[in-house]
């Protein structure tokens, strides 16, 4: 069974991006790869990066493919002056983190972290802060390239606040566990070191993660009609 999916896989994508594990598995480093896979591939999807968990009894299938998202790391582009970093959902957060103190900046959201990717981050966690706290997702993040199961490529929200206008799709795929498509990239808005003070030590605030939570059905149903795209645990 494995080897005739690597078979498939490898039609689809021209080259071997085959991991070796107990179940199937493959590892694209671009958007391209990740929309020819959602477009092609015939069996279900479940999308893993570094903020999903899984228990002793993780079982998703023989036909069904994990999708890694560890080397979608192409773009890391910030500008302080502008106060925004534009970021791929596979670079880890240790290492964003460490650039923008090098630049003299932060992310409230990603400085609760320092393990796991961003769009693992993402997607894994809904990270609702508690009340009067700036550190929540939804106060950092601008807005979110992302593809959805049907293969196409959305963006959602801006580069600047008051661009956004609408429905504010970003709470779709934040939580989600990749069940309602797969976070390519990410753009924050940045604060200067300077106000670092205002947010609590990075230690104290396990209490304002709270895990991810199921999607709307509604929503499911709208993006994944297909049912293709199975949810992290």
């Amino acid at each position: 069974m494995k080897e005739r999916i690597r078979e498939r896989l490898f039609e689809l994508l021209e080259t071997d991006r085959w991991v070796e594990g107990a179940f199937p598995a493959v590892d694209p480093v671009n958007a391209d790869e990740v929309c020819r896979l959602l477009k092609k591939f015939p069996g279900s999807i479940l999308v893993v990066g570094s903020g999903s968990s899984f228990d002793a009894t993780f079982n998703p299938g023989p036909e069904t493919l994990i999708l890694l998202t560890r080397k979608l790391t192409g773009l890391f582009a910030l500008s302080p002056s502008d106060q925004v970093l534009e970021v791929s959902a596979g670079c880890s957060v240790e290492s964003v983190n460490q650039k923008l103190s090098d630049a003299g900046c932060f992310i409230p959201a990603l400085r609760r972290f320092r393990m796991g990717t961003v769009g693992g981050r993402l997607a894994g966690v809904s990270c609702r802060p508690l009340p009067n706290r700036g550190d929540g997702w939804i106060q950092s993040l601008l807005g979110l390239e992302v593809a959805l199961p049907s293969g196409q490529i959305i963006s959602v929200g801006s580069r600047c606040i008051k661009d956004v206008a609408g429905y504010d799709l970003r709470h779709v795929f934040i939580g989600s566990r990749g069940s309602a498509g797969v976070i390519l990239n990410a753009v924050f808005r940045c604060r200067p070191l300077s106000e670092i003070k205002h947010f609590a030590p990075v230690e104290d605030l396990s209490a304002a993660v709270a895990p991810a939570g199921r999607i709307d059905p509604k929503w499911k149903r709208l993006f994944d009609p297909l049912g293709r795209m199975y949810p992290g645990s």
